[in-house]
């Protein structure tokens, strides 16, 4: 195709059409070669006079998302144009191409004719970069949960021998010393400690999977707050924390090992924002039985959530004020909700924070 045939240039009204073809500029490129990269300035539009050109976008891994691909006829770069932001994706010659580089000034210069059409094209245009904004950050959070399930089963898979060199040396020392009740306890937390670091890398794994299945079987809420006391003993002798819980003689069917996870998640992340303050704190766990439903409540007087996350605070990878975690905890406690068909919701402010969690008493699982 010539480039006076060209769609795009076709569209400039002929008196003005011999300049505008004297500011272009001819690439003869060959497969691979790149056109701009994400994040270089946007000098120019393009059009697309022989082959196909590619746009991709890096993911978390190093390697290239496909987003789309442009052939002869069409252009492209328009956007940053418009918007004067840097380049959102990769160009490149998926192809031998042949493509016109139409330079910045040109093309403001051509649009600047017709006012009216200028500001259409920047709302369309503004209302496409947003869409494709949400897009890409859809597919790189996939891409994202997809790296830590693999990290994970990975991790697992090291720390299998580790795990069961050290619940060995526990059942040893049991079966030695196991007339000495303190003993026998250490050696039973070691045992509990080691299957919730199995569990909670599972979980994660699950998680990246978008794998929700759950195990019902009825919980005690004060059997389970017990056993999470003996999971986190820390927790409960941190001077600068009171850890409260009311089990109310609560009970429902559900999966255990889930909800453990759910209070192991939101009472450290209390116990992280109180520490902030370096303020004396308060957590309180309790339940309530209201019929069909059970309500429980964890709420600290920390120094409340952030408003600039407080909207996107269940999403993976959100994390404020952390210098450690993976951002995946309020994410994980969300799905874990979700898949015993509960809802979780959340008051916040300078005072302090409470999540409700509402659950079903007879335990139906979602899906």
């Amino acid at each position: 195709m010539k480039l006076s045939e060209h769609p795009f240039i076709q569209s400039i009204s002929e008196e003005r059409r011999d300049a505008i073809l004297g500011e272009i500029e001819i690439l003869n490129l060959e497969h691979g070669d790149v056109i701009f990269r994400e994040n270089s300035a946007p000098d120019a539009l393009y059009v697309i006079l022989e082959g196909f050109v590619a746009f991709t976008k890096e993911k978390p891994d190093g390697s290239n998302q496909d987003v789309s691909t442009s052939g002869e006829g069409s252009f492209f770069g328009e956007v940053g144009v418009f918007t004067g932001e840097k380049r959102a994706l990769d160009a490149s010659a998926q192809t031998d191409c042949i493509i016109g580089r139409v330079p910045e000034a040109t093309v403001k210069k051509i649009v600047v004719a017709a006012g009216p059409v200028k500001k259409v094209l920047e709302s369309v245009i503004n209302h496409l970069k947003s869409t494709t904004s949400h897009y890409m950050e859809e597919v790189m959070s996939k891409e994202k949960l997809s790296l830590v399930g693999t990290m994970i089963s990975s991790i697992l898979h090291d720390f299998k021998n580790p795990f069961s060199i050290i619940s060995l040396g526990s059942h040893i020392i049991q079966q030695r010393h196991g007339d000495d009740p303190k003993t026998a306890k250490i050696c039973a937390n070691i045992e509990a400690q080691i299957r919730r670091m199995v569990d909670m890398a599972n979980d994660l794994a699950a998680f990246a999977r978008g794998d929700g299945e759950i195990e019902i079987a009825y919980v005690s809420f004060e059997s389970l707050f017990e056993h999470f006391k003996e999971l986190n003993v820390p927790f409960f002798h941190d001077e600068s924390v009171t850890v409260e819980m009311s089990s109310n003689n609560v009970s429902l069917q559900a999966d255990a090992s889930k909800l453990l996870r759910v209070l192991q998640n939101l009472v450290a992340n209390a116990i992280d924002a109180i520490h902030q303050t370096e303020k004396p704190g308060t957590i309180a766990i309790t339940t309530i039985d209201k019929g069909q439903t059970i309500y429980l409540a964890v709420s600290d007087n920390g120094p409340g959530i952030p408003d600039e996350i407080q909207s996107r605070f269940f999403e993976p990878f959100v994390t404020f004020g952390k210098s450690e975690g993976t951002g995946l905890g309020t994410a994980i406690v969300r799905s874990i909700v979700d898949a015993h068909n509960g809802n979780i919701i959340f008051s916040t402010s300078a005072a302090g924070t409470t999540f409700t969690i509402q659950l079903p008493k007879e335990g139906k699982a979602s899906g």
